[in-house]
Parts: C-alpha cells; sequence; structure tokens
C-alpha cells in the first residue's frame, strides 16, 4: 500500500516500541500508524507485513468498539469508486477475519512527490502538480447546496441559515496529497476512513491539503520563495509562522468563507473524531504577510533580538501548552 519511506512510516518510525516489530517464522509486522487519541469507536492501527518476501497492510481495529468503524471504511472505499473513477482510482480492501487486507503499493505519495521537486528547486512543477490536484478536485460531481449536515455533524456550527456553497457532492475529507499516490499517470486514494455520503464544500477540501503542506513541508517551501514564487504567511501555530506559496493559496482566499471560519471547521473535525477540544491547531495570522525571500543567515539588528527571545520563549517549561490555548481563543473571536 505504502512506500518504504511514505509519510504514513515516517510519521511513527520515532515512536516505535519494541513491540512495534515482531517476527514470527517468515511473517514479520512493523505499525507504521496508530491514533490513540481518537474515541475509541475510531480507535484503529495500520501494519505493513511481510509475507515469504512480499509485502501487504493490514488495518486492524485498535477497540471492540471499532470493529463496525473498520467494517464502514471497506463500504466507504467501495463507494467513493464509482464517485473518483474519471480522476482517480482507489484502493480497495478487502474484510479478512478481524482486519483489512491492502494491497502494498511501492509508489510515492502527491505531497512527496511535491517535496521532491521543492527540494530540487522546482517550484514550477511542484506549483503544476499542486494545479493537477486542484483541477481534478473541481472535475468531481459537485453541487451549489447549504451543506447543512457537514455544518452540523463535522463543523460543529449552531447557526447555518445562509447561501449555497459550492460542494463536492460526496464528501471525502481526507482526500489530501499525502493520500494520493501517484503510479504515472494513475492518481490512487488510499485512507477513505472520513468519507460520507452528503456534500462538503469544496474550498474545505482545498484548505486542509494547503494547511498541511505548509505545515510539514515548511522548510522546503521557504527554500523555493522568491519573486516569482511569492509565499504567504496565513496560517500560525503556537510562535511559529507557516507560509504557503501565493500560487496554492490563491484558491481559498478571496473566496466569501473565511480562513479562521475554515480552521474552525477544522477543530470541529478533529472534536468530532477525538471528542475533544483542540489546542495544536493553531489560528490564522490577522496580517498576513506576502515574502518573496527568506534570509539564510540571522536576521541582524533588533529583529535578531526578536528571533533569540522567540527561540527562549520555546524552551519555558508549559509555553506550548499555553500559546496552544491562547490560539484558540485567538481564532473563535476572528471573523
Amino acid at each position: 500500500m505504502f512506500k518504504k519511506k511514505s509519510d504514513m512510516e515516517r510519521n511513527t518510525n520515532q515512536n516505535k516500541t519494541a513491540q512495534d516489530f515482531h517476527k514470527t517464522g517468515l511473517v514479520s509486522e512493523r505499525i507504521v500508524r496508530q491514533n490513540p487519541a481518537r474515541l475509541a469507536r475510531f480507535r484503529t492501527h495500520t501494519v505493513i507485513a511481510e509475507e515469504q518476501g512480499r509485502k501487504v497492510v493490514y488495518k486492524y481495529a485498535s477497540t471492540q468498539k471499532a470493529i463496525p468503524f473498520l467494517k464502514l471504511i471497506v463500504d466507504r472505499e467501495k463507494e467513493n469508486v464509482t464517485y473518483l473513477e474519471d480522476n482517480f482510482d482507489v484502493l480497495c480492501g478487502d474484510i479478512k477475519s478481524n482486519r483489512i487486507e491492502y494491497e502494498y503499493l511501492p509508489y510515492q505519495s502527491l505531497q512527496d512527490n511535491i517535496a521532491q521537486c521543492l527540494h530540487q528547486d522546482n517550484y514550477d512543477i511542484a506549483n503544476e502538480l499542486f494545479e493537477s490536484y486542484v483541477n481534478k478536485l473541481n472535475s468531481l460531481g459537485r453541487v451549489l447546496v447549504v451543506p447543512e449536515e457537514f455544518l452540523r455533524r463535522i463543523a460543529a456550527e449552531a447557526d447555518y441559515n445562509e447561501l449555497q456553497m459550492d460542494c463536492l457532492s460526496r464528501g471525502l475529507l481526507d482526500l489530501t496529497p499525502r493520500n494520493i499516490f501517484i503510479d504515472g499517470q494513475r492518481w490512487i486514494v488510499v485512507d477513505n476512513e472520513w468519507s460520507f455520503n452528503f456534500p462538503v464544500p469544496t474550498i474545505f477540501l482545498l484548505f486542509r491539503a494547503i494547511r498541511e503542506m505548509s505545515t510539514m513541508l515548511q522548510p522546503q517551501i521557504r527554500k523555493n520563495t522568491r519573486k516569482k514564487n511569492p509565499a504567504a504567511g496565513l496560517f500560525a501555530r503556537r510562535l511559529s509562522t507557516y507560509f504557503a506559496p501565493v500560487a496554492w493559496t490563491k484558491h481559498i482566499t478571496d473566496s466569501g468563507i473565511s480562513l479562521s471560519r475554515l480552521l474552525r471547521w477544522e477543530y470541529g473535525l478533529q472534536k468530532f473524531v477525538t471528542g475533544e477540544d483542540s489546542n495544536r491547531l493553531g489560528r490564522i495570522k490577522a496580517h498576513n504577510k506576502i515574502r518573496t525571500h527568506f534570509p539564510v543567515r540571522t536576521i541582524p539588528g533588533d529583529k535578531q533580538h526578536i528571533t533569540q527571545l522567540k527561540e527562549l520563549l520555546k524552551k519555558v517549561p508549559g509555553i506550548h501548552r499555553f500559546a496552544g490555548f491562547i490560539d484558540r481563543k485567538i481564532l473563535y473571536r476572528q471573523k
């Protein structure tokens, strides 16, 4: 299902324990994704196994309460095939005993491809890849509607008496570049857990994709920022600002839906999954800056002292938790 150093594996390699890897005869398994913060009914874990020289991916329910959710994932995958068929392939699994079995895909994700282009200073190709992603999203079945079920169940908005929005007619909340694997002309969608049969605003998918990549690819983005490829500092988390290329952010600005509202929807989604209010998602910058370069050396003059102070503050015990609390307070006061 996933390349040997995919996003999924990198996210958990740093936290492996002796129990993550075991070998019995001709079978070896390694846990590559766990989600203990989720509500018990959504909790799963994913394993890459090697059986007689063949790799395979298994997804298990981590609790008894999550078994119905595991079966629901397979149903959602099959439903997504028809909806996505003209633009994407879907990796579908088979329920076998107490787990879902998937084919192992030896390919890079779209996000990894974009990161590789940025690492090689090919920002123009990276932007073209992102534009292809946007075009594919816009080619899916869409509907102009007030997405009441999404706003009520996922976004946790009490008042949604408003104008209609451009929506994907089927809500695939995780259809982001890290969950799309590239095999030549084939774009293969994995991780269909959060798929719903009600409309979801298209801009929310784009927002999630851009915010996700700005957080995970920040060094590469800054390295490629220049006059021909400016970046906008839209996102803030605790004491850090995250920039994204204007070539990407143009798709989510001036849409009639504020970025703060989109991020509050993300807070709602996280609460839907975990049952708790998160202090880790940050806020939207009130006055975002457009940058055309980032200095390699330390900023001289007074700004150097500001930079040093921020670095010192990051080391103060409890400062990250407090900053996360402040982020959330600011976000909910933004329009």
